[in-house]
Protein backbone atom coordinates (compact mmCIF):
# COMPACT_ATOMS: atom_id res chain seq x y z
CA UNK A 1 0.00 0.00 0.00
CA UNK A 2 1.14 3.67 -0.29
CA UNK A 3 0.27 6.97 1.40
CA UNK A 4 1.15 10.17 0.04
CA UNK A 5 0.92 13.47 2.47
CA UNK A 6 1.79 16.92 2.36
CA UNK A 7 1.64 20.51 2.93
CA UNK A 8 3.40 24.04 1.89
CA UNK A 9 6.80 22.74 3.16
CA UNK A 10 6.65 18.76 3.15
CA UNK A 11 6.06 16.10 0.43
CA UNK A 12 6.19 12.43 1.97
CA UNK A 13 4.79 9.36 0.98
CA UNK A 14 5.18 5.97 2.50
CA UNK A 15 4.84 2.25 1.03
CA UNK A 16 4.63 -0.92 3.27
CA UNK A 17 4.38 -4.65 1.78
CA UNK A 18 3.92 -7.94 3.37
CA UNK A 19 6.24 -9.56 2.19
CA UNK A 20 6.85 -13.74 2.41
CA UNK A 21 5.75 -13.39 5.58
CA UNK A 22 2.70 -14.72 6.63
CA UNK A 23 1.27 -11.58 8.44
CA UNK A 24 2.33 -7.67 8.27
CA UNK A 25 3.38 -6.24 11.63
CA UNK A 26 4.92 -3.00 10.76
CA UNK A 27 3.71 0.54 11.29
CA UNK A 28 3.67 4.25 10.67
CA UNK A 29 2.57 7.97 10.50
CA UNK A 30 2.91 10.84 8.68
CA UNK A 31 1.95 14.07 10.44
CA UNK A 32 2.87 17.84 9.09
CA UNK A 33 0.88 20.63 10.52
CA UNK A 34 2.33 23.87 9.52
CA UNK A 35 6.05 24.32 9.81
CA UNK A 36 6.04 21.17 12.04
CA UNK A 37 6.25 17.32 11.02
CA UNK A 38 6.73 14.06 12.75
CA UNK A 39 7.05 10.86 10.42
CA UNK A 40 7.61 7.68 11.77
CA UNK A 41 8.19 4.09 11.07
CA UNK A 42 7.57 1.01 13.38
CA UNK A 43 8.77 -2.56 12.82
CA UNK A 44 7.28 -5.12 14.53
CA UNK A 45 8.02 -8.56 15.76
CA UNK A 46 6.31 -11.35 17.64
CA UNK A 47 2.82 -10.53 16.51
CA UNK A 48 1.72 -6.74 15.09
CA UNK A 49 -0.20 -5.29 18.76
CA UNK A 50 2.90 -3.17 19.55
CA UNK A 51 3.29 -1.49 15.93
CA UNK A 52 -0.20 -1.09 16.35
CA UNK A 53 -1.02 0.35 18.95
CA UNK A 54 2.38 2.22 19.75
CA UNK A 55 2.30 4.02 15.74
CA UNK A 56 -0.52 6.85 16.41
CA UNK A 57 0.88 7.92 19.57
CA UNK A 58 3.71 8.40 18.30
CA UNK A 59 2.70 10.32 15.38
CA UNK A 60 0.10 12.49 17.89
CA UNK A 61 2.95 13.76 20.06
CA UNK A 62 4.72 15.44 18.23
CA UNK A 63 3.17 17.27 15.37
CA UNK A 64 2.30 20.47 17.80
CA UNK A 65 3.46 22.73 20.00
CA UNK A 66 7.48 23.46 20.68
CA UNK A 67 10.78 21.69 18.81
CA UNK A 68 10.88 19.44 21.37
CA UNK A 69 13.60 18.76 23.85
CA UNK A 70 15.30 15.23 24.08
CA UNK A 71 13.99 14.53 27.35
CA UNK A 72 10.70 15.36 26.06
CA UNK A 73 11.08 12.73 22.93
CA UNK A 74 12.60 10.18 25.92
CA UNK A 75 9.95 10.42 28.14
CA UNK A 76 7.15 9.94 25.13
CA UNK A 77 8.44 6.82 24.20
CA UNK A 78 9.08 5.29 27.92
CA UNK A 79 5.18 6.74 28.49
CA UNK A 80 4.03 5.00 24.91
CA UNK A 81 5.93 1.93 26.23
CA UNK A 82 4.45 2.04 29.51
CA UNK A 83 0.99 2.55 28.40
CA UNK A 84 1.47 -0.48 26.08
CA UNK A 85 2.63 -2.53 28.87
CA UNK A 86 -0.96 -1.67 31.06
CA UNK A 87 -2.89 -2.70 27.38
CA UNK A 88 -0.98 -6.02 27.08
CA UNK A 89 -2.31 -6.72 30.49
CA UNK A 90 -5.49 -6.55 29.60
CA UNK A 91 -5.27 -7.95 26.23
CA UNK A 92 -2.79 -10.70 26.18
CA UNK A 93 -2.91 -11.67 22.68
CA UNK A 94 -1.16 -8.62 21.35
CA UNK A 95 1.78 -8.86 23.66
CA UNK A 96 4.74 -7.75 20.90
CA UNK A 97 7.38 -5.71 20.19
CA UNK A 98 8.55 -3.07 17.84
CA UNK A 99 11.40 -1.23 16.83
CA UNK A 100 11.22 2.68 16.24
CA UNK A 101 12.55 5.29 14.02
CA UNK A 102 11.26 8.11 13.62
CA UNK A 103 12.29 12.13 12.47
CA UNK A 104 10.63 15.27 14.13
CA UNK A 105 11.33 18.67 12.07
CA UNK A 106 10.00 22.29 12.18
CA UNK A 107 10.74 24.58 9.66
CA UNK A 108 12.93 27.83 10.11
CA UNK A 109 11.96 31.19 9.66
CA UNK A 110 14.80 31.17 7.03
CA UNK A 111 13.26 28.22 4.79
CA UNK A 112 15.92 26.23 6.43
CA UNK A 113 14.93 22.71 8.77
CA UNK A 114 16.12 21.64 11.99
CA UNK A 115 15.56 17.73 12.60
CA UNK A 116 15.91 15.39 15.84
CA UNK A 117 15.84 11.98 14.32
CA UNK A 118 15.18 9.01 17.18
CA UNK A 119 16.38 5.20 16.98
CA UNK A 120 15.20 2.70 19.10
CA UNK A 121 16.61 -0.52 17.53
CA UNK A 122 17.52 -1.04 13.89
CA UNK A 123 15.36 0.03 11.70
CA UNK A 124 17.02 3.12 10.38
CA UNK A 125 16.62 6.64 9.36
CA UNK A 126 18.74 8.83 6.90
CA UNK A 127 19.19 12.72 6.32
CA UNK A 128 20.29 13.33 2.69
CA UNK A 129 21.06 16.44 1.14
CA UNK A 130 19.16 17.29 -2.19
CA UNK A 131 20.03 17.18 -5.86
CA UNK A 132 20.84 20.78 -6.39
CA UNK A 133 23.31 20.64 -3.29
CA UNK A 134 26.68 20.31 -4.62
CA UNK A 135 29.84 18.45 -2.46
CA UNK A 136 31.54 21.80 -1.63
CA UNK A 137 28.11 22.99 0.71
CA UNK A 138 29.17 24.03 4.11
CA UNK A 139 29.17 20.60 6.24
CA UNK A 140 26.97 19.97 8.67
CA UNK A 141 27.43 19.08 12.32
CA UNK A 142 25.38 16.07 13.80
CA UNK A 143 25.19 16.01 17.66
CA UNK A 144 25.11 12.28 18.81
CA UNK A 145 23.78 10.34 21.54
CA UNK A 146 26.86 10.31 24.40
CA UNK A 147 28.14 6.84 24.10
CA UNK A 148 28.52 7.61 20.09
CA UNK A 149 30.68 10.55 21.08
CA UNK A 150 32.50 7.92 23.53
CA UNK A 151 33.20 5.65 20.91
CA UNK A 152 35.31 8.76 19.04
CA UNK A 153 32.56 8.69 15.95
CA UNK A 154 32.74 11.35 13.16
CA UNK A 155 29.81 13.85 13.48
CA UNK A 156 30.31 15.48 9.88
CA UNK A 157 29.97 13.15 6.50
CA UNK A 158 33.43 12.27 4.81
CA UNK A 159 33.67 13.13 1.02
CA UNK A 160 32.09 10.84 -1.47
CA UNK A 161 34.57 7.88 -2.21
CA UNK A 162 36.56 8.40 1.35
CA UNK A 163 38.28 4.75 1.62
CA UNK A 164 38.77 3.34 5.05
CA UNK A 165 42.28 4.05 4.64
CA UNK A 166 41.23 7.99 4.55
CA UNK A 167 38.92 6.68 7.68
CA UNK A 168 35.72 6.24 6.90
CA UNK A 169 34.04 3.29 8.06
CA UNK A 170 31.01 1.38 6.96
CA UNK A 171 27.88 2.07 9.06
CA UNK A 172 26.55 -1.03 10.52
CA UNK A 173 28.80 -3.56 9.08
CA UNK A 174 29.92 -6.42 11.41
CA UNK A 175 31.18 -5.18 14.61
CA UNK A 176 32.00 -1.41 13.71
CA UNK A 177 29.77 0.46 16.61
CA UNK A 178 30.59 3.83 14.77
CA UNK A 179 28.21 7.01 13.50
CA UNK A 180 30.30 7.36 10.21
CA UNK A 181 28.79 8.50 6.91
CA UNK A 182 29.90 9.73 3.56
CA UNK A 183 28.31 12.44 1.23
CA UNK A 184 25.61 13.00 0.52
CA UNK A 185 24.27 11.56 3.28
CA UNK A 186 24.19 14.02 6.50
CA UNK A 187 23.36 11.59 8.96
CA UNK A 188 22.49 7.84 9.05
CA UNK A 189 21.42 5.99 12.15
CA UNK A 190 23.38 3.35 13.75
CA UNK A 191 21.60 0.22 14.44
CA UNK A 192 20.87 -1.31 18.14
CA UNK A 193 21.75 -4.80 17.61
CA UNK A 194 23.21 -6.93 20.55
CA UNK A 195 26.58 -7.38 19.45
CA UNK A 196 27.05 -3.30 19.44
CA UNK A 197 29.36 -3.20 22.33
CA UNK A 198 26.97 -0.45 24.46
CA UNK A 199 24.43 -2.93 23.97
CA UNK A 200 26.58 -5.89 24.83
CA UNK A 201 27.88 -3.98 28.05
CA UNK A 202 24.24 -3.17 29.14
CA UNK A 203 22.92 -6.49 28.32
CA UNK A 204 25.63 -8.00 30.42
CA UNK A 205 25.31 -5.69 33.03
CA UNK A 206 21.51 -6.29 33.76
CA UNK A 207 22.09 -10.36 33.89
CA UNK A 208 21.83 -11.33 30.08
CA UNK A 209 23.90 -12.49 27.60
CA UNK A 210 24.49 -12.27 23.53
CA UNK A 211 24.85 -15.44 21.51
CA UNK A 212 27.14 -16.12 19.23
CA UNK A 213 26.29 -16.51 15.56
CA UNK A 214 24.55 -14.40 13.31
CA UNK A 215 22.86 -12.73 13.97
CA UNK A 216 23.92 -12.02 17.48
CA UNK A 217 20.79 -12.51 19.69
CA UNK A 218 19.82 -10.79 22.91
CA UNK A 219 19.45 -13.89 25.66
CA UNK A 220 19.78 -16.42 22.43
CA UNK A 221 16.96 -15.30 21.12
CA UNK A 222 16.00 -11.25 20.37
CA UNK A 223 18.02 -9.66 17.44
CA UNK A 224 17.60 -6.44 18.54
CA UNK A 225 18.35 -4.46 21.72
CA UNK A 226 16.32 -1.71 22.06
CA UNK A 227 12.77 -1.92 20.92
CA UNK A 228 9.27 -0.95 22.40
CA UNK A 229 7.43 -4.07 24.00
CA UNK A 230 8.92 -7.47 24.62
CA UNK A 231 8.45 -6.88 28.12
CA UNK A 232 9.99 -10.34 29.83
CA UNK A 233 13.25 -8.64 28.85
CA UNK A 234 11.99 -5.73 30.98
CA UNK A 235 11.53 -6.93 34.28
CA UNK A 236 14.03 -6.28 36.66
CA UNK A 237 12.34 -3.38 39.10
CA UNK A 238 15.65 -2.19 39.91
CA UNK A 239 17.29 -1.16 36.91
CA UNK A 240 15.40 2.40 34.69
CA UNK A 241 14.32 1.18 31.00
CA UNK A 242 17.49 2.68 29.61
CA UNK A 243 19.42 0.10 32.01
CA UNK A 244 17.13 -2.99 30.83
CA UNK A 245 18.11 -5.53 28.67
CA UNK A 246 15.87 -4.75 26.05
CA UNK A 247 16.06 -0.84 26.52
CA UNK A 248 13.30 1.80 25.49
CA UNK A 249 15.65 4.39 25.76
CA UNK A 250 16.30 6.06 21.89
CA UNK A 251 19.32 7.56 20.88
CA UNK A 252 18.48 10.85 18.87
CA UNK A 253 20.69 12.59 16.27
CA UNK A 254 20.06 16.64 15.77
CA UNK A 255 20.52 18.54 12.42
CA UNK A 256 20.44 21.99 12.63
CA UNK A 257 19.74 24.24 9.02
CA UNK A 258 19.15 21.59 7.37
CA UNK A 259 18.38 23.37 3.52
CA UNK A 260 15.06 22.76 1.76
CA UNK A 261 14.93 20.72 -0.84
CA UNK A 262 16.61 17.91 1.31
CA UNK A 263 15.02 14.33 1.93
CA UNK A 264 14.55 12.43 4.86
CA UNK A 265 14.21 8.29 3.96
CA UNK A 266 13.06 6.01 6.97
CA UNK A 267 12.56 1.97 6.59
CA UNK A 268 12.88 -1.06 8.82
CA UNK A 269 15.96 -3.45 8.30
CA UNK A 270 13.94 -5.45 5.77
CA UNK A 271 15.60 -2.64 3.57
CA UNK A 272 18.64 -2.18 4.93
CA UNK A 273 19.45 -5.58 5.38
CA UNK A 274 19.85 -6.02 1.72
CA UNK A 275 21.57 -2.61 1.11
CA UNK A 276 23.22 0.05 1.96
CA UNK A 277 21.85 3.75 3.50
CA UNK A 278 24.60 5.04 0.72
CA UNK A 279 22.95 3.43 -1.58
CA UNK A 280 19.78 4.26 -1.13
CA UNK A 281 20.58 8.18 -0.92
CA UNK A 282 22.33 8.24 -3.96
CA UNK A 283 18.89 6.21 -5.55
CA UNK A 284 16.64 9.20 -4.32
CA UNK A 285 18.88 11.78 -5.39
CA UNK A 286 19.08 10.63 -8.46
CA UNK A 287 15.47 10.22 -9.54
CA UNK A 288 15.14 13.73 -7.58
CA UNK A 289 17.64 14.92 -10.11
CA UNK A 290 15.53 13.61 -13.25
CA UNK A 291 12.89 14.79 -12.23
CA UNK A 292 11.94 17.14 -9.25
CA UNK A 293 8.36 16.22 -9.18
CA UNK A 294 8.97 12.50 -9.77
CA UNK A 295 6.37 10.80 -7.27
CA UNK A 296 7.74 9.58 -4.13
CA UNK A 297 5.29 6.79 -3.87
CA UNK A 298 6.24 5.57 -6.38
CA UNK A 299 9.63 5.20 -5.53
CA UNK A 300 9.13 4.21 -1.98
CA UNK A 301 7.29 0.84 -3.76
CA UNK A 302 9.72 0.31 -6.37
CA UNK A 303 12.59 0.50 -3.56
CA UNK A 304 10.16 -2.52 -1.76
CA UNK A 305 9.62 -4.36 -5.23
CA UNK A 306 13.66 -4.39 -5.54
CA UNK A 307 14.02 -5.38 -2.31
CA UNK A 308 12.02 -8.33 -2.31
CA UNK A 309 12.72 -9.59 -5.96
CA UNK A 310 16.28 -8.23 -6.74
CA UNK A 311 17.83 -8.94 -2.74
CA UNK A 312 15.48 -11.91 -1.81
CA UNK A 313 14.27 -9.92 1.84
CA UNK A 314 11.92 -11.86 3.33
CA UNK A 315 10.99 -9.54 5.94
CA UNK A 316 7.42 -7.30 5.88
CA UNK A 317 8.97 -3.99 4.52
CA UNK A 318 8.45 -0.60 5.19
CA UNK A 319 9.47 2.85 3.40
CA UNK A 320 8.98 6.44 4.13
CA UNK A 321 10.58 9.51 1.90
CA UNK A 322 10.31 12.90 2.65
CA UNK A 323 11.42 15.62 0.59
CA UNK A 324 11.49 19.46 2.69
CA UNK A 325 9.77 21.13 -0.25
CA UNK A 326 5.97 22.46 -0.71
CA UNK A 327 3.85 18.88 -1.10
CA UNK A 328 0.87 20.90 -1.38
CA UNK A 329 -0.86 18.93 -4.10
CA UNK A 330 -0.78 16.05 -1.69
CA UNK A 331 -2.99 17.22 1.19
CA UNK A 332 -5.42 15.10 0.23
CA UNK A 333 -4.31 11.94 -1.65
CA UNK A 334 -6.52 8.73 -1.27
CA UNK A 335 -4.01 5.57 0.02
CA UNK A 336 -3.18 3.37 -3.07
CA UNK A 337 -3.29 -0.53 -2.99
CA UNK A 338 -0.33 -1.60 -5.95
CA UNK A 339 -0.19 -5.41 -6.94
CA UNK A 340 -3.92 -6.09 -6.97
CA UNK A 341 -3.47 -7.57 -10.51
CA UNK A 342 -2.66 -11.17 -9.18
CA UNK A 343 -5.73 -11.23 -7.29
CA UNK A 344 -8.30 -9.87 -9.75
CA UNK A 345 -7.43 -13.19 -11.33
CA UNK A 346 -5.80 -13.61 -14.92
CA UNK A 347 -3.47 -15.88 -16.75
CA UNK A 348 -1.74 -16.39 -12.98
CA UNK A 349 -4.22 -17.69 -10.37
CA UNK A 350 -3.25 -17.43 -6.83
CA UNK A 351 -3.24 -20.62 -4.55
CA UNK A 352 -5.74 -20.24 -2.06
CA UNK A 353 -3.12 -19.74 0.97
CA UNK A 354 -1.78 -16.68 -0.49
CA UNK A 355 -5.44 -15.42 -1.53
CA UNK A 356 -6.27 -15.45 2.25
CA UNK A 357 -2.61 -13.37 2.74
CA UNK A 358 -3.91 -11.09 0.18
CA UNK A 359 -7.19 -10.64 1.59
CA UNK A 360 -5.76 -10.08 5.05
CA UNK A 361 -3.58 -7.39 3.74
CA UNK A 362 -6.05 -5.47 2.73
CA UNK A 363 -8.29 -5.65 5.28
CA UNK A 364 -5.75 -4.43 7.39
CA UNK A 365 -5.66 -1.48 5.16
CA UNK A 366 -9.07 -1.24 4.95
CA UNK A 367 -9.29 -1.79 1.68
CA UNK A 368 -11.97 -4.00 -0.34
CA UNK A 369 -11.78 -7.36 -1.37
CA UNK A 370 -12.33 -7.19 -4.48
CA UNK A 371 -9.71 -4.85 -6.42
CA UNK A 372 -11.58 -1.53 -8.67
CA UNK A 373 -9.05 -0.13 -10.39
CA UNK A 374 -9.32 3.24 -12.03
CA UNK A 375 -10.68 3.37 -15.61
CA UNK A 376 -8.11 5.41 -16.93
CA UNK A 377 -5.02 4.97 -15.26
CA UNK A 378 -5.27 1.22 -13.98
CA UNK A 379 -4.53 2.56 -10.06
CA UNK A 380 -6.72 1.75 -6.92
CA UNK A 381 -7.05 4.18 -4.24
CA UNK A 382 -9.00 3.34 -1.15
CA UNK A 383 -11.97 6.15 -2.16
CA UNK A 384 -12.91 5.78 -5.68
CA UNK A 385 -15.18 7.82 -7.57
CA UNK A 386 -18.24 5.92 -9.54
CA UNK A 387 -20.29 6.64 -12.15
CA UNK A 388 -23.74 6.70 -11.38
CA UNK A 389 -23.83 4.25 -13.64
CA UNK A 390 -21.90 2.34 -12.01
CA UNK A 391 -19.82 0.70 -15.18
CA UNK A 392 -16.43 2.69 -14.34
CA UNK A 393 -14.46 3.84 -11.57
CA UNK A 394 -12.06 6.91 -11.23
CA UNK A 395 -9.26 6.82 -8.51
CA UNK A 396 -9.30 10.49 -8.79
CA UNK A 397 -11.42 13.77 -10.03
CA UNK A 398 -8.71 14.80 -12.51
CA UNK A 399 -9.00 11.07 -14.14
CA UNK A 400 -12.81 11.36 -13.78
CA UNK A 401 -12.92 14.99 -15.97
CA UNK A 402 -10.29 13.09 -18.64
CA UNK A 403 -11.93 10.27 -19.33
CA UNK A 404 -15.65 11.97 -19.09
CA UNK A 405 -15.57 12.97 -23.04
CA UNK A 406 -14.92 9.26 -24.29
CA UNK A 407 -17.33 8.04 -21.17
CA UNK A 408 -20.24 10.25 -21.71
CA UNK A 409 -20.97 9.04 -25.32
CA UNK A 410 -21.53 5.22 -24.20
CA UNK A 411 -22.98 6.40 -20.75
CA UNK A 412 -26.67 4.24 -20.36
CA UNK A 413 -27.17 7.60 -17.47
CA UNK A 414 -26.44 10.27 -20.05
CA UNK A 415 -28.27 8.55 -22.89
CA UNK A 416 -30.86 7.65 -21.37
CA UNK A 417 -31.40 11.21 -19.82
CA UNK A 418 -31.35 12.35 -23.30
CA UNK A 419 -33.63 10.53 -24.85
CA UNK A 420 -36.38 11.36 -22.33
CA UNK A 421 -35.62 14.99 -23.04
CA UNK A 422 -38.66 16.89 -24.74
CA UNK A 423 -37.27 18.92 -27.51
CA UNK A 424 -37.55 22.64 -27.09
CA UNK A 425 -39.20 24.49 -29.45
Amino acid sequence: MVQRHGNEFYRAAAADMQGWRTGHEDGHDVSCEGANGSFWVLDGHGGAGCARYCTPKLGEAFVKGPFPEDERIEQTLATVDADFHEYVQENPDQDAGSTVVGCITQRNEDGSFNMKMTNCGDSRGLIVFGPDEKEDVQPLEVRLAPHLVNLESKNIALPAGTTEAEGYEEPNKGANPKFCCRWPVICESVDHKPSHPTERSRIELAGGFVSLGEPARLDGNLAVSRCLGDFEYKGDKTRTGAEQKCSNFPDIYEVSNVPAGSFIVLACDGLWDVCTGEYIANYVRDELKKNPKCDLGEMAAHLIKWSLAEKNTKDNVTVMIIQLVDGSEWSCVPDEMKGWEKLAGGEEQLEDDARRQYLGFLNRCKFPDKPTPCDRCQKWARDMFQCPCKTVCYCCRTCQKKDFKMHKAACPMISSAAGDRTPTP
